[in-house]
């Protein structure tokens, strides 16, 4: 049994699903991403559909696409990619997911990841590039400078004090970004509120 994301999935279709599992089914989800951006806000993804029929039967899916490596390999394949670069704007599947298979990657604003999230994500979850939108793929990315524990990336600077993240300067958002995820992920425990703090300062908004 195969669960994919649809906005018109029913209870009637779960439920057939969770039959079909509980009879000894192999249950496998297309994604397990658990939100999808629209203009309202974050809507349930496949990730969290496929939680009703794990639930009711106790069995968990096999997720054949991100952040799991078959989908990718299965790209390389098709593409021949010597040096591929994944593009996405999730940390728990794109990005992860490049990880994996320790491909280069690149972070896109343009979906569910917010700037705070960026900053706090976990090592298995940083991208190797950030840009606010896919015209990143066209762009130069400056790179972060160091110097006495302070990184610095186009007018920004940012710097770790104990659990503390600091952001001064201006120019360019992402730019400051980039300079407070170089900070942040060169120290450990940076706080949820300093994160927000510096997304702020950065113009982003809750």
């Amino acid at each position: 049994m195969v669960e994919g994301y649809s906005p018109d999935v029913s209870y009637s279709i779960l439920a057939e699903g969770g039959l079909a599992v509980a009879a000894g089914a192999l249950f496998v989800a297309s994604n397990g991403d658990l939100t999808l951006p629209s203009r309202r806000g974050r809507q349930p993804g496949n990730g969290s559909l496929t939680q009703v029929i794990a639930t009711a039967t106790g069995v968990r899916p096999l997720v054949a696409g991100k952040p799991e490596p078959p989908l990718h390999h299965e790209s390389v394949l098709r593409t021949g990619a010597e040096r591929p670069l994944v593009v996405g704007d999730r940390l728990d599947t794109d990005i992860e997911g490049a990880r994996q298979v320790s491909a280069d990657s690149l972070l896109v604003l343009t979906g569910v990841t917010r700037p705070a999230e960026a900053i706090l994500a976990p090592p298995a979850q940083r991208p190797t590039y950030l840009a606010e939108d896919l015209a990143g793929l066209l762009e130069p990315h400056p790179g972060v400078t160091s110097q006495d524990g302070t990184y610095h990336c186009g007018g920004w600077a940012a710097r770790l004090d104990g659990d503390r993240l600091d952001l001064t300067g201006g120019g360019d958002r992402i730019d400051g970004l980039r300079a407070s995820c170089a900070a942040a992920w060169a120290g450990d425990g940076v706080t949820a509120e300093s994160a927000r703090a510096a997304a702020q300062r950065l113009g982003d908004t809750p």
